[in-house]
C-alpha cells in the first residue's frame, strides 16, 4: 500500500513540474487546451494489422482494482472513453480486478463501447493435473468475472504453457468466443522466447515491456512485430515499481521543446515515446486515479514524434 501511496505522490510532483516547466513554451491558447480535460486535437489511431480494426494507442491497464473500487472505476472508465480511450486490459490472474471491471462496464451499460482484453492462466501444473481444463476454466472463468460471451482479445499469460494454450485459444476464435488471440511477459529475458512464439503461431497481438528507459524490445519483439504484421501491447510504459518507476527521483526538467509534440507533462511524454514506434498500437499504463487516466490519454491526441524527435526525447531522457 505504501509503495501505491509514494508512486501516486511522486507522479504528482512529476506532472507539477513538467506542467510548470513548460508554460514559458506555450501561448495563452495553447495552454487552455493542456489543462482542458476535454483536447481539441484529433485522436491518435492504429490499425490492428490482421484485422484493420484502428485503436486508440493509449488505454488503461487494471490490474490494481478491487470490487470496492467499482464506484470510482466506473467514473475512470466513463471519462476515459469521452476523451476517445477503449482498451482495457485486464486479467484472470488479477481476480478482483477482472471481477470489478466486468461490473463497473456491466453497470454502465458500456461494454459495446470498449475494447476488452484479459489473460488466460493454465501453466503446465495446472495442466498435469487437469487436461484441458486448466485453461478451459480460466476463460469460463474470465467469461463470468466481466458479464460477457465474447472477448475482443485473450492472452496467454507470461507465455505459461503456450504451445498447450494455443490450440484453445485458435479453437474459441474459430468459434468467435474471441476475435483476437495473442500472448504476453514483462520481461527482458522473455523476449527471445516470445519472437520464437511469434514465429510459431498466428498471433494477432503480442504485450511486451518497452519504455524510454528499457528500450530492448526495440531489438528484438518491435522488428518481428513489424515483420508478421502483429499488433503489439506496451506494458509498463513508466517502467514498473519500485526503483524502475520512471517518475521516482525524476528531477529532470521537461524539455521545452516537449510543447511541439504537444506534452506538458513527463507522462506524456514517456508516453509519446512509446506509441511513436512503428510497431507499437497501444500503450496500457496501469492506474487508479482518473487525473492520471486524463493525463494519459492526452498523450493519444495531436501528433507523433517522428524518427529524429524520437532521438532527441531519448537523448533528453538520458542526460
Amino acid at each position: 500500500m505504501s509503495d501505491t501511496k509514494d508512486f501516486s505522490s511522486t507522479r504528482r510532483e512529476t506532472i507539477k513540474l513538467g506542467l510548470l516547466s513548460s508554460v514559458a513554451a506555450l501561448s495563452t491558447t495553447t495552454m487552455s487546451n493542456v489543462f482542458a480535460a476535454d483536447s481539441p486535437l484529433p485522436l491518435i489511431t492504429k490499425p490492428i494489422p490482421s484485422t484493420g480494426q484502428k485503436l486508440p494507442c493509449v488505454g488503461i491497464g487494471t490490474n490494481s482494482f478491487t470490487i470496492a473500487d467499482v464506484p470510482n472505476l466506473q467514473n475512470v472508465l466513463k471519462r476515459m472513453n469521452e476523451l476517445g480511450g477503449v482498451f482495457v486490459d485486464t486479467a484472470s490472474a488479477y481476480r478482483e480486478s477482472e471481477t470489478a471491471i466486468g461490473s463497473a462496464l456491466d453497470s454502465l451499460k458500456m461494454r459495446d463501447k470498449f475494447f476488452v482484453s484479459t489473460k488466460i492462466s493454465g501453466g503446465e501444473k495446472d495442466e498435469k493435473k487437469m487436461g484441458d481444463l486448466g485453461g478451459v476454466k480460466s476463460f469460463e472463468r474470465s467469461l463470468e468475472r466481466l458479464k460477457t460471451d465474447k472477448i475482443d482479445l485473450l492472452m496467454v499469460h507470461n507465455m505459461l504453457n503456450t504451445d498447450g494454450l494455443m490450440p484453445k485459444l485458435q479453437e474459441w476464435k474459430k468459434a468467435g468466443k474471441i476475435r483476437h488471440l495473442g500472448i504476453t511477459t514483462s520481461e527482458n529475458m522473455d523476449h527471445g522466447q516470445l519472437v520464437s512464439y511469434m514465429k510459431k503461431f498466428p498471433l494477432d497481438f503480442v504485450e511486451v515491456n518497452y519504455s524510454i528507459a528499457n528500450r530492448e524490445a526495440e531489438d528484438t519483439v518491435l522488428p518481428a512485430a513489424l515483420d508478421k504484421g502483429i499488433a503489439v501491447v506496451i506494458n509498463l510504459p513508466f517502467g514498473g515499481k519500485h526503483e524502475e518507476n520512471l517518475f521516482l527521483n525524476n528531477q529532470r526538467v521537461l524539455p521545452s521543446w516537449a510543447a511541439d509534440i504537444g506534452c506538458s507533462s513527463w507522462s506524456e511524454f514517456l508516453l509519446k515515446f512509446v506509441i511513436s514506434h512503428p510497431a507499437v498500437t497501444v500503450a496500457i499504463p496501469g492506474t487508479t486515479k482518473m487525473e492520471h487516466m486524463e493525463s494519459n490519454i492526452r498523450a493519444a491526441h495531436g501528433v507523433l514524434p517522428d524518427a529524429a524527435m524520437r532521438k532527441r526525447m531519448a537523448a533528453a531522457w538520458n542526460t
